[in-house]
């Protein structure tokens, strides 16, 4: 599989009654397939302009119990945990909105897509 970036994921953990905070738990990939992005697009119209296109290649570190709907993506590799959506401000973040198990073939990887 042809990758072209990295990507860091925030998997939403529930919430931590003490401080009131989501808890998020950050896993970065080094290897995955990055499509789309922010801005207008003719050959998908405008509902679906801002949508995004992720595939991980399985390897030993990847478990898609880590992926959720409602999860943050962020491209590229980011190195600090956050405690709220906010912290990621500015950043191009995404929601995702649907996961696929393609765990057959050639090629068995994790297809996400966002919003």
């Amino acid at each position: 599989m042809i990758t072209n970036s990295s990507l860091t994921i925030y998997h939403k953990d529930g919430l931590d009654v003490a401080t009131h905070f989501e808890k998020w738990t950050r896993y970065n990939y080094d290897k995955v397939w990055y499509f789309g992005g922010k801005g207008a697009s003719i050959n998908k119209g405008y509902d679906n302009a801002n949508d995004v296109e992720i595939r991980i290649p399985y390897d030993d570190n990847l478990n898609i119990a880590n992926f959720s709907i409602g999860d943050i993506v962020v491209k590229g590799t980011l190195d600090f945990d956050i405690q709220t959506q906010k912290d990621l401000s500015n950043y191009e973040i995404y929601n995702i909105t649907s996961i696929k198990n393609n765990n057959f073939g050639n090629n068995p990887h994790i297809h996400i897509g966002g919003k």
